[in-house]
């Protein structure tokens, strides 16, 4: 049997944490299957220029996220749709290929991909940026 789902941006904010760190390279569909579930609420993480990150997820979802980011614990980085298709969720929007100036007329996926801050951190001094 499935545990409740999360509702609360505290415990989101937890186990969305915990589970970028054990796992790293985590795509939002994995965090929406696991986390969500079926939820598709009229919500979407966009970024100025129209380039859209996610959608669908619990509001208190989205706030957890914002935080891990804001706090330095998580990094996104750019990502490739083929993570998001092996992971079983696309959105149904042009991927973004080049980043125009004055942003996108329309919509754009931008994909991302969720790390522990350390993990970033450490390649950077490996690469020694």
């Amino acid at each position: 049997m499935d545990p409740p789902p999360l509702t609360d941006k505290d415990d989101f904010k937890r186990a969305v944490r915990r589970y970028v760190e054990s796992t790293d390279w985590v795509t939002f569909a994995d965090l929406h299957k696991r986390f969500a579930r079926d939820s598709r609420e009229e919500t979407q993480i966009e970024l100025p220029g129209r380039r859209v990150v996610w959608s669908g997820l619990p509001r208190a979802m989205i706030d957890a996220v914002l935080e891990l980011l804001d706090e330095g614990l998580l990094a996104a980085v750019p990502g490739h749709k083929s993570a998001y298709v092996k992971d079983g969720r696309v959105l149904k929007l042009p991927v973004e290929r080049t980043v125009p100036p004055e942003g996108h007329e329309e919509p754009h996926w931008y994909p991302v991909l969720l790390r522990p801050i350390e993990a970033v951190r450490r390649e950077r001094a490996d690469a020694g940026d």
